[in-house]
């Protein structure tokens, strides 16, 4: 399919920004599809396991512990027969690999603003003017302060949840691709949420994405 005639925005974003939201409100104004969950829910389908078993591991790289899990599967050919019955564990680069695929496949489908899961990197070699790469970020205290309202928890526990969210985010993407998350080389525009505030982070991506390729 000729990729020239449609558009994708990939946004990847930190915990806590508005990343989401704004990007929903991006496709809406847009007119594209707005893709977040979907990707996950597509590889499930493809390995023919359920949604919630990829969950845990959705933009986080695997702990020491799954690692060796993973190893006794593989390794051990007298893995004792309690145990045969279960389905060897997927390794993350592979996940990751399948997603980048049906991700490459929405973009060949329609236009559509993509919600993480290293977007940026798994379209890089798309024609230019057909990809927007945006990363939108903020000060660590606006987001504890939207997380804690969002979740209606303590200030304590929102943080706790950002900073773990952004750890993972950051190993993953470095594991799988060898490139740092939160680097300006890897977007075309990186945004404050928290200076700009979400509707003109909305006009932005779109004035971008809607600009003719080379302009």
């Amino acid at each position: 399919m000729d990729t020239g005639t449609h558009r994708t925005i990939t946004l990847s974003r930190q915990m806590g920004s508005g990343g989401s939201y704004i990007g929903r409100l991006a496709a809406r104004e847009l007119g594209f599809a707005f893709i977040d969950r979907e990707v996950l829910r597509l590889a499930a389908e493809r390995l023919g396991t359920e949604m919630s078993q990829l969950e845990h591991r959705d933009e986080r790289s695997s702990s020491l512990i799954e690692n060796l899990l993973r190893g006794f599967f593989l390794g051990a050919p007298e893995v004792p027969a309690t145990f045969r019955h279960l389905k060897p564990p997927v390794y993350d680069r592979d996940l990751f690999s399948l997603e980048c695929r049906i991700m490459k496949e929405i973009a060949d489908r329609c236009s559509a603003v993509i919600i993480g899961r290293g977007g940026f990197f798994a379209l890089r070699d798309r024609p230019a003017g057909s990809v927007t790469r945006v990363f939108i970020h903020a000060p660590l205290e606006f987001r504890v302060h939207r997380v804690m309202k969002a979740r209606n928890i303590p200030e304590a526990e929102a943080r706790s949840a950002i900073e773990e969210c952004d750890r993972g985010r950051s190993r993953f993407i470095r594991d799988m691709t060898g490139v740092e998350w939160t680097d300006a080389k890897n977007y075309h525009l990186c945004i404050d949420s928290s200076v700009a505030g979400f509707p003109r982070c909305v006009e932005m991506i779109v004035g971008m994405a809607s600009q003719p390729a080379g302009n």
